[in-house]
């Protein structure tokens, strides 16, 4: 009888292939097991990024008002409360300004990860190159101040006795409608004389300095306007004593003198032809991208702020991975701050007119006795106006001068301790027009003692402007996060 066999070749064979599989599986296992925790590992990073930005461009955080009282903020929300898909320009301000008191809230956010937040808002960015116009006269009505007879002896020639023809580069009369310029005037002249009357416009530029006297009795005026300055005179009165412009000794149309001048009744402004180049550019959140300039940009680090760029770079550097989310959005913008301060960037008012500014509105200025000054850039849809005020130390008044770009015309008003602009003079103030009023420069003058009032309040009148923004969330681990 034979022995029985205990495994027959068969069967070790079955056994070895087994042992064989099971090894492999048991690697491949291994192997796959390692795949799946590091795919995790990177998907869960990958994720945070992502997170930090859903939360905040969909949320309006909590509570929804947290930008009031940033302490009491359990989550960062930028949504405006009571939209759909717009971001509040507030809460944008609110983060960047209290980010050291919301540095936890990120930090949890974040994973307790190490994160850089940037923004990219597409704004206006405005400037004033160059000086505003002297002016020297504006509007000034030269008349008898006793009233009878009603003119005065209006003198307006090349040296101070008024026997001297005087030079001009330019040279404008209107009359009628019709505007006669330079050599055009020259067909309003019978022999050497220009007769004027009233309501006669004479606009002209100095070629050299001229000087005026207007006098009646013990009232006396005198002027010197320096040359290069623009003159215009407004025959206003009926008492025109045959009032006309002589070209005698000079000639038509750039050298003449004003004759019959004994009972005249005008109002003259005179400015020189400085002026300021005023400019506003709408910089768009991918022009801010290209040349690296975030609006808003801090980290961070180990739970702590971090601003300066070399030392957020040297923690992305010891991080053996970075992610990157980036956010597409639009922010609701309405500003209306008349304490603010000088910044070609941040404006006092921002936004969009719902309704047709009333014509009878003002702009006042209120500023001290001392000498000083303040300009403003003002955006009312195409139109771009520059406003200065100031006091001098000569006459003490209280001016405001107003420029247009593109335009040569100007405006001024004068006060004592405050003075007034209609708005109609800064704004067109059509209805659905963008309007920005900033204060560019402040000089010699403390910003506290300076007060600004609009009547009526224009707030009410404002919708939101609409501008793009980019939002960046750069996330990374400096202790060197998970074991890749």
């Amino acid at each position: 009888m034979r022995r029985a066999q205990l495994f027959s070749f068969d069967a070790m064979l079955a056994l070895v292939l087994v042992i064989f599989i099971l090894g492999t599986v048991n690697s491949t296992s291994s192997t796959l097991q390692n795949e799946i925790t590091t795919m995790l590992g990177w998907y869960e990073r990958a994720n945070i990024a992502d997170n930090v930005l859903d939360i905040m461009t969909k949320s309006p955080g909590e509570p929804a008002n947290w930008a009031t009282n940033p302490s009491n903020t359990e989550v960062i929300g930028l949504r405006e409360n009571n939209s759909l898909y717009s971001l509040d320009y507030y809460k944008l301000e609110a983060l960047s300004n209290y980010k050291e008191i919301l540095k936890t809230i990120i930090a949890k956010m974040a994973n307790y990860r190490d994160v850089l937040l940037e923004g990219y808002l597409s704004e206006f960015q405005i400037g004033i190159t160059g000086d505003f116009p002297t002016v020297y006269l504006y509007n000034k009505t030269f008349e008898n101040p006793n009233d009878n007879p009603p003119g005065i002896n209006f003198m307006m020639a090349g040296d101070s006795k008024g026997n001297t023809i005087f030079t001009v580069t330019y040279v404008e009369i209107q009359r009628n409608g019709v505007t006669y310029v330079d050599d055009s005037i020259c067909d309003l002249k019978k022999g050497n004389n220009l007769d004027l009357m009233e309501g006669d416009h004479i606009k002209f530029v100095t070629g050299q300095v001229v000087y005026i006297e207007a006098k009646r009795g013990k009232y006396v005026e005198n002027y010197i306007i320096p040359a290069d300055s623009t003159i215009e005179i407004y025959i206003t009165g009926p008492e025109t004593s045959n009032f006309k412009l002589n070209f005698g000794g000079g000639e038509c149309p750039y050298s003449f003198k004003f004759t019959g001048k004994g009972n005249v009744v005008l109002t003259v402004t005179a400015y020189d032809n400085s002026r300021p180049e005023i400019w506003a550019k709408y910089t768009t959140y991918d022009e801010l991208i290209e040349k690296k300039e975030a609006t808003y940009r801090f980290a961070v680090i180990n739970g702590a702020i971090v601003v300066e760029p070399d030392e957020i770079d040297d923690s992305k550097k010891r991080s053996p991975w970075t992610e990157v989310a980036e956010r597409i959005s639009i922010v609701g913008r309405i500003q209306y701050d008349l304490s603010g301060g000088p910044s070609d960037r941040n404006p006092l008012i921002y936004g969009r007119l719902k309704y047709q500014v009333p014509e009878s509105g003002s702009f006042t200025v209120s500023a001290p006795e001392s000498a000083g000054s303040i300009e403003f850039v003002i955006i009312s849809g195409s139109q771009l106006t520059g406003l200065k005020i100031y006091r001098n130390e000569q006459d003490g008044k209280l001016n405001a001068v107003v420029v247009y770009q593109g335009n040569k015309q100007i405006k001024r008003y004068s006060g004592d301790s405050s003075v007034s602009i209609p708005l109609k003079d800064l704004c067109s103030g059509s209805e659905g027009e963008v309007i920005g009023l900033w204060m560019y420069s402040i000089s010699r003058w403390d910003r506290s003692s300076v007060q600004i009032s609009i009547t009526p309040n224009l707030e009410p009148f404002l919708a939101p402007k609409f501008d793009s923004i980019l939002l960046r969330a750069e996330v990374w681990d400096d202790l060197g996060g998970e074991n890749q």
